[in-house]
């Protein structure tokens, strides 16, 4: 995949992330889109690869949001981080880590982004309301995963043939 192709995708699912998600809630939990990308790319490229589209997508997110910059940002580099390290150290071609790590991306990144609303000031759930819809969103994000680790690394392969 180019750097173009790239954005336009990573853009196309914040504005998808940001507008029409809500739509795709399922127990009331969006998946996120950008977070999954930013991890599906630090899986099947490498972790430079996730980590430019997770700061690049998280300041895409943090101007739709309110809020201060880089929340976002920071929170999507330290999943991306996580899913880039557990990357490197496994067995790529299976289907059940890279839905694992996306999982545990996600629990990293709402973890984060409350550590950053609360150094921030901002108001935060508490640790009981938190804990149910982030783990919502590991599953549904670790579901979500698969289907896209199969559309890029059949994308890599028609781009290598």
């Amino acid at each position: 995949m180019t750097r173009i192709g790239v954005a336009a995708v990573l853009l196309f699912a914040g504005l998808v992330q940001v507008t029409w998600a809500h739509g795709l809630a399922v127990l009331g939990v969006i998946p996120n889109l950008v977070l999954l990308i930013a991890v599906a790319m630090a899986w099947n490229f490498d972790m430079r690869a996730g980590l430019a589209c997770a700061c690049a997508g998280g300041l895409f997110l943090d101007l739709a949001a309110p809020g201060p910059l880089g929340s976002h940002a920071l929170s999507l580099l330290s999943a991306a981080y996580v899913a880039g390290l557990w990357a490197r150290d496994v067995d790529r071609s299976s289907f059940m880590q890279p839905a694992i790590a996306a999982g545990v991306a996600t629990l990293v990144y709402s973890a984060v982004l409350v550590a950053c609303n609360d150094m921030l000031g901002l108001r935060i759930p508490s640790l009981a309301s938190a804990v149910q819809p982030a783990a919502l969103a590991a599953l549904y994000n670790a579901v979500l995963a698969v289907p896209l680790m199969l559309a890029i690394r059949r994308t890599r392969g028609e781009a290598r043939a």
